[in-house]
């Protein structure tokens, strides 16, 4: 640095004497001290200085004032102070150094800086280039003026950190910085490490999901950082804003590169919008020179202002060159009491790609100024020269994207033959199928893979995970999967238009019917089985005392006992035939009756038995959704930071907030990690899961043992998410109205849902009917081998009775008759 501005300096210089001795305009000698030259500027500065200066000085001399750039700051001053004193030195032009600042105060000369002056209370050393601070100053205007909130900075050295200190000041802006570390030693992997540091400042940037920016770095790290931004699509407009801090313009052609995208960059130079140092200067159009523009625009006013006060004054040179007034390369050239630059302009220079612009490359256009005057400063946008604001689209035909999703039935499955398959062949599913339309209509071509933690994306700790983390973190171009659209997700990411609308219900086991062997009972309550019960007793009774009666007045004996009375009652009400019968019109009548009481109640008990062992029926515990928040015997959950959980957090609702107490609180343990977990514990019973309808739906079609309950609630839309700010979010979405309006995500859902070919448990008609089984008829076998058991005690006791009555009879025919003999002795007496 000091090189280079020594010999821009040295370089004029020598054309000034020689132009001067050329006209022969010369009334006095002036000494100037220079810094080691630039030999190429030397070379290319021959034909600059004639337009600007055209004063009278009979000769311009200059002089190195030091040979060596390692010596000391002490060692320096000294050669510097010897210099000086030899060849009477009169002013010193040149990159600010402590050693000759040093030397040049004690010998009381002016010594004209043209980079920043880092020592305090030199009275004779002036800085021609403009404090960091007034660039501090104009970059929070601008903010301010632009209605920033949140500002990220990016920086590579100390200059930074006064920026965020200014920026800091106002405390209404939220300010993030991420400062880029020097990679050290130049070796092959430097342009990786500085790419992989950049990338990784933008990934933080975006996560906290702040959207202007602030860079002030160098030239390569700016690259790096805008070939990142572009990868991660964060250089659309809007919602992203740049701002750059370049005093010498000298990264305008970074931007070449990015006209086939929307960008909105702001450039903060000391030099006027596309200016150029050797036209302005009649030098030939170097490169080498181009890209040292500020350097050479600095030591050329530096010259100019010396030169054009030496004509002023014989006495006091650096009281005249604070006084002193010109307009130079890089502006008003005018000093302050301090020897700082004031009353200059910072010009700030807009960037955009547009190619409605009858321009080469990238558009550019003044876009203000910022004023610095003695009493104060002010910002004035010049927004008339600026392109239309237009939204151009991130390429996406004939790349290849990296599409992040999620396992969930039916959305993305792995293929049954998975393992003998390669790349996205290894997936289907209706997210594969809807992708593979969007592709084709976009001709882009995708790369699937899986979110690596298995989340959707929820934010905890400031941190977000899942596929809005993969977004984010610029690994996937785009999502395609069950990912709800919420207020938090919309803010981190961008969405399509809703290629699908889901609710939340609830899935559960179907409850196993309970098997009774004497279902056979059950269509008859026990109050009619009693009254049946005491109604055949009292008519049995009734029966017999009407027969009983009616043969006294007949003087008849009775056809009918109490035993037989029973029996007749009995079998008429089984339909079964008996000996005897009434012979009374009393009994009669009554007969008629029962048996026609016995035929109503016949006929109801079969038609009403044939209803309950036929047609199943589930009677459910849970009817509806709200009957969850009413006991605690099933348990209920849902996946652990997912869409679905964060509504039962937000909610106000009071049973679902109830439940959602439930679910953190008293019972943690019924959260569960992923759906296949939740569907496992739904499979083993007593849990209920909650998760979106058309998960639910499916598995209820592919697994006859679950039921879905509802009432559906919280709909919301499934959308292609997208990262922050990507262009090619208005054509994803373009896209799926196309499909949609063709009826192609009709059929995809036909093709994937169908129809339900299990059995319908929250129906009973009479078409769902199946065959008896042994245990819906177990107890009428019961009974029959009761009633053989009784049948064969009855019997065995009948026996045993009557061989004990046939044995006493036998006993008694062999037993002597005392009672005879005695009769027979008294008769012989």
């Amino acid at each position: 640095m000091l090189k280079m501005a020594g010999g821009v300096v040295l370089a004029h210089l020598v054309i000034c004497t020689v132009w001067f001795i050329g006209h022969g305009a010369f009334a006095a000698t002036l000494n100037i001290g220079v810094l080691p030259s630039w030999r190429e500027v030397v070379a290319n500065s021959s034909r600059g200085v004639s337009n600007v200066i055209n004063y009278n000085i009979t000769n311009l001399k200059f002089h190195d004032i030091y040979t060596n750039d390692g010596q000391s700051t002490y060692t320096r001053m000294g050669e510097v102070h010897r210099r000086i004193q030899h060849w009477s030195i009169d002013a010193i032009i040149g990159p600010y150094d402590n050693g000759v600042a040093l030397a040049a105060e004690e010998r009381k000369i002016p010594y004209l800086a043209t980079s920043p002056v880092t020592r305090e209370m030199l009275k004779h050393t002036v800085q021609l280039l403009p404090e960091l601070d007034d660039f501090c100053q104009a970059l929070l205007e601008f903010a301010q003026k632009q209605n920033w909130k949140k500002i990220s900075v990016f920086y590579d050295d100390d200059k930074g950190l006064a920026v965020l200190e200014r920026l800091m000041t106002n405390h209404s802006l939220s300010v993030k910085a991420w400062r880029l570390p020097d990679p050290g030693s130049k070796t092959r992997d430097t342009h990786r490490i500085m790419g992989s540091k950049a990338r990784e400042a933008l990934v933080q940037m975006r996560k906290v999901l702040v959207e202007h920016s602030i860079v002030i770095c160098g030239k390569l790290y700016t690259e790096f950082l805008l070939r990142e931004a572009r990868n991660l699509a964060m250089l659309s407009t809007p919602p992203y804003e740049w701002g750059f801090y370049d005093p010498g313009d000298a990264i305008g052609d970074l931007f070449e590169p990015y006209r086939d995208i929307a960008v909105n960059f702001t450039v903060f130079s000391l030099l006027p919008y596309n200016s150029s140092v050797s036209d302005m200067t009649n030098l030939n159009n170097n490169s080498h020179i181009h890209q040292r523009k500020l350097e050479y625009a600095l030591a050329h006013d530096a010259m100019q202002l010396l030169i054009a006060s030496s004509m002023q004054t014989n006495d006091n040179l650096l009281n005249t060159i604070k006084s002193n007034q010109e307009f130079g390369l890089t502006g008003n050239l005018q000093l302050d009491t301090h020897g700082k630059r004031s009353n200059f302009s910072v010009y700030l220079t807009g960037y955009t790609g547009n190619e409605s612009y009858p321009v080469s490359g990238i558009y550019s256009y003044p876009h203000g100024e910022w004023l610095k005057r003695p009493s104060h400063s002010y910002l004035l946008l010049n927004t008339s020269q600026a392109p239309p604001k237009r939204r151009r689209i991130f390429p996406l035909k004939g790349r290849t994207v990296k599409v992040v999703m999620i396992l969930e039935q039916p959305f993305t499955m792995y293929k049954r033959d998975a393992v003998m398959r390669r790349g996205n062949d290894r997936f289907e599913g209706f997210a594969v199928d809807l992708l593979t339309h969007v592709a084709e209509t976009l001709s882009f071509n995708f790369e699937i893979y899986l979110v690596p933690d298995g989340n959707f994306g929820s934010k905890k700790d400031g941190e977000w995970n899942g596929i809005i983390k993969e977004l984010l973190d610029g690994e996937a171009t785009m999502s395609v999967a069950p990912l709800s659209i919420n207020s938090g997700r919309e803010e981190a990411v961008d969405f399509t238009k809703p290629f699908m609308t889901r609710y939340i219900t609830v899935i559960l086991k179907i409850p196993q019917r309970k098997v009774s062997y004497f279902e056979f009972l059950n269509p008859l309550s026990l109050t009619v089985w009693g009254c049946t019960l005491a109604a055949f007793v009292v008519v049995s009774f009734v029966l017999y005392m009407l027969e009983r009666i009616g043969s006294t007045k007949q003087r008849t004996n009775p056809q009918i006992s109490v035993r037989e009375s029973f029996w007749f009652i009995f079998g008429s009400l089984l339909q079964g035939n008996t000996d005897a019968c009434p012979i009374t019109i009393p009994g009669r009548i009554l007969t008629s009756s029962w048996w026609f009481f016995a035929l109503i109640l016949i006929s109801s008990y079969t038609a009403n038995l044939a209803a309950f062992l036929t047609v199943k029926k589930i009677n459910t515990p849970i009817k509806s959704v709200t009957d969850l928040a009413q006991q605690t015997k099933i348990k209920y959950g849902t996946v652990k930071n997912s869409g679905v959980m964060s509504f039962f957090a937000n909610t106000n609702i009071e049973h679902f907030s109830k439940m959602w107490a439930q679910m953190s609180e008293i019972e943690p343990d019924s959260m569960v990690d992923n759906t296949t977990e939740g569907y496992g514990k739904v499979t083993d019973g007593n849990y209920a899961f909650f998760w979106d309808t058309t998960v639910n739906k499916y598995k209820t079609t592919t697994d006859c043992d679950v039921m879905e309950i509802g009432p559906p609630f919280d709909p919301k839309g499934f959308g292609i998410g997208v990262p922050p700010g990507a262009t090619y979010l208005e054509e994803l979405s373009m896209t799926i109205l196309k499909l949609s309006d063709s009826g192609i995500l009709h059929e995809l859902e036909n093709k994937w849902w169908g129809s339900r070919s299990c059995p319908d448990p929250a129906k009973s008609s009479s078409d769902e009917t199946s065959e008896l089984q042994i245990e819906n008829v177990a107890g009428v076998f019961f009974i029959l081998v009761g009633g053989i058991v009784i049948a064969g005690l009855a019997c065995l006791a009948e026996y045993s009775a009557n061989l004990l009555l046939k044995a006493n009879k036998n006993n008694k025919k062999d037993k002597p008759d005392f009672t005879a003999n005695s009769k027979e002795k008294s008769s012989f007496l």
